[in-house]
């Protein structure tokens, strides 16, 4: 199992940072493991939200699908990917530091088949890429949404 706690400062307010990354349909702006997602249940994005899924992860494209498991506004939320042979469970939450907002992302994930067999190398590269999403996140707040 690969477990993740990383976490970044952004400088803007907590409701906007919330309101940005919380947003599924945003990810691909700043998640480069998410190439694409479509919404597949009817209504406002919420708990239960469901999500067909495409992603990238070590040069191999993965089709799954993505729901949403936590959200409580401008504070938690989080998504679970059931992808190929892949499980990922991320939650972000979000706490407000003077003028700004400091993001925690929890990540785990629990590999299987090929990416069971390559789980130590693959838990460093995740690792750097969760890192250069939030900073990629903090950049793309930062200049302005």
């Amino acid at each position: 199992m690969i477990n993740l706690d990383l976490g970044t400062l952004i400088d803007r307010p907590m409701k906007d940072v919330f309101a940005f990354a919380a947003n599924p349909n945003n990810m691909p702006k700043w998640n480069s493991a998410v190439a694409s997602l479509e919404q597949i249940t009817p209504g406002a994005v919420g708990v239960g939200t469901k999500f067909k899924s495409v992603a990238e992860m070590m040069g191999r494209r993965i089709e799954g699908e993505m729901q949403v498991i936590a959200y409580e506004p401008d504070t938690k939320c989080g998504f679970q990917v059931n992808a190929g042979p892949m499980q990922v469970n991320m939650n972000l939450t979000f706490k407000t530091v003077g003028t700004g907002t400091k993001i925690s992302l929890n990540a785990q994930g629990n590999p299987a088949g090929f990416f069971k067999i390559a789980e130590g190398m693959m838990a460093g590269r995740v690792k750097a890429m969760m890192e250069e999403n939030l900073a990629r996140l903090k950049s793309v707040l930062e200049k302005g949404v």
